[in-house]
């Protein structure tokens, strides 16, 4: 009887989840229309992925004060990962009885005004916890004037590597005005400057300026931003980012 019983209540946990799952997807079928189909597939895939390890008991449908506006900017993001995984991963967090409570309706909204690189600096000065930038200048030799396009405004070479110098300027920037990064000034310690103006980038954009307007001098201020997360921040990030891709700072 006991194993009848668990066969059962096994029954009705399986039927929940599928019905949980179907639930959701019928709500991204009307959104996404027909047309989407493989799109709707792959959805389904990422989101049994992400939903696998939460207990029957806690399984939940989402709110539709979450689940409406998320699938809705899913409708006009999904061929872009980043994004699409941030809003999966929210989507994730309403189907927890456990968390959902943690899904401010406001998340959608910020996704929605980010790019993809945008989440990936978030997510880099995330796992730093703080990023030092400096506002590198070049001047006109023997002049108080600079060149305003030489440079990005914030500047850090740890975030290079992930796309443009100065589209990650303006990606902190855009972080900034959504809430989900702080600004605080700072100085550089000593021979920081001395390091920073040696540094490739920066060496690359002298070179440039100083073979088409000659006599220029790289400046490197002592005072500089200290860029981070604030609450409100972090805890876009832990909602709306996947464990797997963030680095150290996890706890």
């Amino acid at each position: 009887i006991e194993l009848i019983l668990q066969s059962k209540q096994n029954g009705e946990r399986l039927i929940d989840r599928v019905s949980v799952l179907q639930h959701t997807k019928l709500d991204m079928r009307n959104v996404l229309g027909p047309t989407f189909k493989y799109k709707l597939e792959a959805f389904e895939d990422d989101l049994k992925e992400k939903i696998k390890d939460i207990p029957e008991e806690n399984l939940q449908v989402p709110p539709v004060k979450i689940a409406g506006p998320v699938l809705e900017a899913l409708r006009y993001a999904y061929d872009e990962e980043e994004l699409r995984e941030m809003y999966e991963e929210m989507l994730a967090k309403a189907m927890d009885n456990r968390k959902v409570h943690q899904v401010h309706r406001s998340y959608v909204d910020a996704v929605k005004q980010m790019e993809p690189l945008d989440a990936q600096v978030l997510r880099r000065i995330y796992d730093y916890n703080e990023v030092t930038t400096s506002h590198v200048r070049l001047y006109k030799s023997g002049s108080q004037q600079y060149y305003l396009n030489a440079m990005p405004y914030h500047y850090n070479d740890i975030l290079c590597d992930l796309g443009d110098p100065f589209q990650i300027s303006a990606s902190i920037s855009n972080l900034i005005r959504l809430g989900l990064l702080i600004s605080t000034a700072g100085f550089l310690k000593e021979g920081v400057a001395e390091r920073i103006e040696k540094e490739p980038y920066i060496q690359e954009r002298f070179g440039i300026y100083n073979q088409l307007q000659g006599g220029v001098t790289i400046s490197v201020p002592v005072g500089c931003e200290i860029i981070s997360l604030d609450s409100y921040g972090r805890y876009f990030v832990d909602v709306c980012m996947s464990k797997k891709k963030l680095g150290s700072n996890t706890d």
